[in-house]
């Protein structure tokens, strides 16, 4: 059923058609906090080279959830993970993973711009440096490359030794995001990077996103619907826990299989 509010969401609606391979396949995952279930039996795969949104109310385990890709709940001494998350035909959740690897093969990008207090190009190349690369033309071009990829180059090409932290919030997260991409990761994952943002510097994250999905894949954390409309490829929409629905946007948005996948697209509850 589509209703009026919901015209206001799928006139954004991304409508391109959506058809690609696997690259990470949830199944059966369990996220615990002591006692505490917080996420419940997931199964959802996630396409490559494709923007994957996850949409619900404030504390439904969409962070949870999204940390879990690249063991980031690992850092905290309660939680602990069930089931499966198949990667390359690994399971990510396996004690025998590298997690330092993973890491550089999913890379994350959080909710408050998070620069090192160096640099911007200091930013960039500490991740390189602490993989083993240390030869300064590579560091330099590297450098270069990612700040092109995220549309900074222009904006700090002449200031590279200035520090990050006198960057705007915006150039922050894109710097952030450039971090990321500096060891040539499969999948960045995103936890709400525009929420701290204005609306000025979230629309040039988003077309970043969408420029960046020719070569990534990415998973986005989002409470803003019309964001996930606009970007996203795949939806995924949590409540209280709990996988609800999941599809590509166009079908999310415009025939909700769940009654509540519904009322939360519709603003009757969130």
């Amino acid at each position: 059923m589509v209703v009026q509010m919901e015209n206001k969401i799928t006139s954004f609606v991304n409508s391109e058609d959506v058809d690609r391979p696997v690259l990470i396949n949830v199944e059966d995952t369990n996220i615990y906090y002591g006692d505490n279930h917080a996420v419940k039996h997931v199964n959802m795969p996630i396409h490559e080279r494709s923007i994957t949104a996850l949409i619900g109310p404030s504390g439904c385990g969409k962070s949870t959830f999204i940390r879990t890709i690249n063991r980031m709940n690992d850092l905290i001494p309660s939680a602990r993970c069930e089931g499966k998350i198949d990667y390359h035909g690994i399971n990510i959740l396996s004690p025998k993973v590298d997690v330092v690897k993973l890491r550089t093969e999913i890379g994350m990008v959080f909710q408050q711009p998070n620069p090192f207090p160096k640099s911007i190009s200091e930013n960039i190349q500490l991740p390189l440096k602490f993989a083993g690369i240390h030869n300064k033309k590579t560091l330099r071009d590297v450098t270069e490359k990612c700040l092109k990829q995220v549309g900074l180059w222009e904006e700090v090409k002449d200031r590279l030794d200035r520090s990050a932290t006198g960057l705007s919030g915006g150039q922050q997260q894109r710097l952030c995001i450039a971090r990321a991409l500096a060891l040539k990761p499969d999948v960045i994952l995103l936890d709400e990077p525009t929420s701290a943002l204005d609306p000025v510097s979230s629309a040039k994250i988003e077309e970043l996103l969408l420029q960046l999905k020719k070569d990534y894949t990415i998973v986005i954390v989002t409470h803003n619907m019309q964001q996930a409309a606009r970007i996203a490829d795949y939806t995924a929409f949590f409540y209280q826990g709990e996988l609800v629905e999941f599809g590509t946007t166009k079908t999310l948005f415009t025939m909700p299989e769940k009654k509540s996948t519904s009322d939360y697209i519709c603003g009757r509850f969130g």
